[in-house]
């Protein structure tokens, strides 16, 4: 008992003091959280973990919302269908991830990173057919990179759960990329 109520005290100053420098990236902020969560409970080695789950929400979150602004915004039916699936899909992920962090008490970002950031604001500087090639485009990179890092921690991990999770979304990113891939193939000759 006294030994979580250290944690959450050190949690909470550790919190406030991020929250005061502003400029750090939510992700990073995060990830340090959790390590220092981990490493006072006598788990050292975690920061791989940690850095993923906090990267995984934060690029989670930059899908299902880039997906609500090209359901808003898309030209193109078909990048609407894209956007929805996108969303639907990213939406289970997200609850699936929010399950394991809350379990394994992993801290995540509650905004996006500065990297997810720059993406959503570069897609959303868009109008017209512009912003649907832009949507396909940065989806299909973001996806890419997710991929790979989902393939690394499937085989990394060093919580049990998280690289389940890691394993069992490879599927979802995989059919993702694939239909980014196709999309921007259709499109991109416009």
């Amino acid at each position: 008992m006294i030994r979580k109520i250290t944690l959450y005290l050190a949690s909470a100053v550790l919190l406030l003091g991020t929250a005061s420098c502003g400029a750090d990236d939510s992700i990073e902020q995060a990830a340090a959280q959790s390590v220092e969560q981990f490493e006072a409970m006598g788990m050292p080695g975690m920061k791989n973990d940690a850095l993923f789950v906090a990267e995984a929400t934060s690029a989670n979150m930059l899908h299902v919302q880039l997906g609500e602004l090209a359901l808003e915004r898309g030209v193109s039916p078909e990048v609407k269908e894209l956007a929805q699936d996108m969303s639907n899909g990213h939406n289970r992920v997200m609850e699936d991830l929010q399950h394991i962090a809350t379990e394994r008490e992993f801290v995540v970002p509650t905004q996006l990173g500065r990297v997810h950031q720059k993406v959503y604001d570069d897609v959303s500087s868009e109008t017209g057919i512009g912003f649907d090639l832009a949507y396909i485009k940065r989806t299909r990179e973001e996806h890419d990179r997710l991929l790979k890092r989902y393939e690394d921690m499937a085989e990394n991990a060093q919580v049990m759960e998280v690289k389940q999770f890691a394993s069992k979304q490879l599927p979802l990113l995989r059919q993702h990329l694939q239909q980014t891939e196709a999309l921007e193939d259709r499109l991109g000759n416009i």
